[in-house]
């Protein structure tokens, strides 16, 4: 049983809407629930991606997370245009062999210095109290040694505000960014919605 809302802005990106799609799955309405969490989404560019989705889960009987890497997760226009929402329930059982419903509401994204996407977050906002500039009026770039491979992440990066001018340099992956399973550089997920105290890490005071 799953949901798939073929939409943009608000749906998938406000935590309050996250946290409505999530009850869909917590509650065992459905087993997963699929959305886009991009300020766009144009039907022709995701939906070869949504319909390798939809075989992988239905047809070849893929983990639903597995199912998501392995078609949006290899389809760079897809997901270098938006970026995906997914709830969904995985069944788990413990040593006694009792079965747990375990939900994870998670996000899978690109990541893109040169459009203001660093580690796949547009949310990014620059550090400056004062300014608070959104990551579309901020310069992205590598710092310091480039890893490639599995160790991607671990290049830091530097940005200046072009509105403040605020310039930082030698900046970590945050902890809680994770690279995707696939083997293409560039994608990640997170937990959706961030707590306030990941907010903070990527400059989001509310």
């Amino acid at each position: 049983r799953g949901l798939v809302i073929c939409c943009c802005g608000a749906t998938g990106r406000l935590s309050s809407s996250a946290n409505l799609l999530k009850r869909l799955v917590t509650e065992d309405i459905f087993d997963f629930v699929l959305t886009f969490a991009g300020v766009s989404t144009l039907d022709p560019i995701v939906v070869p991606a949504l319909n390798r989705f939809i075989e992988n889960v239905y047809i070849f009987d893929l983990a639903i997370w597995d199912a998501l890497e392995e078609s949006f997760g290899e389809d760079r226009h897809a997901l270098n245009h938006t970026p995906v929402f997914l709830s969904y329930a995985d069944i788990q059982s413990n040593e006694d062999k009792v079965r747990r419903r375990i939900v994870h509401t998670r996000v899978l994204a690109f990541s893109n210095l040169k459009d203001g996407r660093p580690w796949g977050l547009d949310t990014y906002r620059c550090g400056n109290q004062k300014c608070q500039a959104p990551a579309y009026n901020m310069i992205f770039h590598p710092h310091g040694k480039q890893w490639l491979g599995k160790r991607w992440l671990q290049t830091r990066m530097k940005y200046t505000c072009m509105e403040c001018g605020t310039m930082r340099k030698a900046i970590d992956c945050p902890s809680w960014i994770h690279a995707a399973r696939t083997q293409n550089y560039g994608r990640v997920w997170y937990e959706w919605p961030l707590s306030k105290a990941q907010e903070r890490e990527i400059g989001i005071i509310s």
